[in-house]
């Protein structure tokens, strides 16, 4: 599945073209970090002196302050210091994506803060990975739209939280990513594999730092090409350097994809399961799969 040189990829996902140091997360100060924290209900009005405090006696930044006295844990902290080092949420009623891509708008709902306990259990399984050009999967099994949800929500969360990052819908029998981001599925993983694209497809979202490789035009041949190799070599040869990749597959009843062939090389992968509906023995053919080709699994997430 090697695919031919990427060198016409747009500048803005090269290595260091488009100013893609400016994209990584950094704190500005303990100022704008509290007014964050407070105006997102991570902490209330009251406990700001006493972070302060703490932080200015300790010699800590102000995140680093208010999780070694408890106020904060270490995922809220490093949301709220990306907040602070420049990521922008979209307004409510944004129409360029959709409204289910819930951590674009409200990093403080539930929903939000679900993905980034993913996201944990992600990086901690890929460990050994490369932290700034990780490869990660969404692997749905009967998740249905829910999965694809999922993994919109979680590129979200990555490129606001690690920086520069690409999603690729690998879903060709149903592609959904496209609809999601509102971006139009004309040219993408299809055309990739098959040779046709000249130049590397895939469209920047509304939110900044994430980029989408739609599903494509799928015919059978290209659907074909998924199964032959490991899409982490298919990655490797886009020469995409600091962005990390996120892959959403999905299997369907019936069906017997060897992903354990297809994601040989990957850091992590997430499964996404629907109660009641996930037959037992699909799930653990899969996991067997993946088990033998070495791929960490950082967990089942019941949709």
């Amino acid at each position: 599945m090697r695919l031919r040189s990427t060198a016409g990829a747009p500048p803005h996902m090269m290595p260091g073209g488009g100013g893609t140091a400016a994209l990584r997360p950094r704190v500005r100060d303990n100022h704008s970090f509290a007014k964050l924290a407070v105006d997102h209900g991570f902490l209330a009005e009251s406990d700001v002196n006493r972070v302060d405090v703490h932080s200015r006696t300790q010699g800590l930044p102000f995140h680093e302050a208010a999780v070694e006295l408890g106020m904060l844990d270490s995922e809220a902290a490093g949301l709220l210091a990306a907040l602070a080092g420049g990521f922008s949420l979209l307004p409510a009623g944004d129409q360029r994506i959709d409204p289910l891509v819930v951590a674009a708008f409200d990093p403080t709902s539930p929903y939000a803060a679900k993905i980034r306990t993913v996201r944990a259990k992600l990086k901690a399984a890929s460990k050994a990975g490369d932290p700034s050009s990780l490869r990660l999967a969404v692997l749905s099994v009967d998740g249905g739209d829910e999965a694809a949800t999922m993994a919109a929500n979680l590129a979200v969360v990555l490129a606001q939280m690690d920086g520069p990052t690409m999603l690729i819908d690998v879903d060709m029998g149903n592609p959904s990513l496209d609809r999601l981001f509102r971006v139009a599925n004309k040219s993408g993983l299809a055309e990739q594999l098959m040779g046709s694209a000249a130049l590397l497809p895939a469209a920047k979202t509304a939110i900044e730092g994430l980029w989408l490789m739609t599903a494509g035009r799928a015919s059978g041949s290209a659907s074909s090409m998924i199964t032959r190799g490991p899409l982490a070599e298919t990655a490797n040869g886009w020469g995409l350097k600091e962005t990390s990749m996120l892959f959403y597959l999905a299997e369907r009843k019936g069906e017997q994809t060897p992903f354990g062939s297809i994601l040989a090389g990957f850091d992590a992968v997430a499964i996404v399961a629907r109660r009641g509906g996930t037959v037992i023995a699909d799930m653990r053919r899969i996991i067997d799969d993946l088990d033998r080709q070495g791929v960490p699994i950082a967990g089942t997430v019941i949709a």
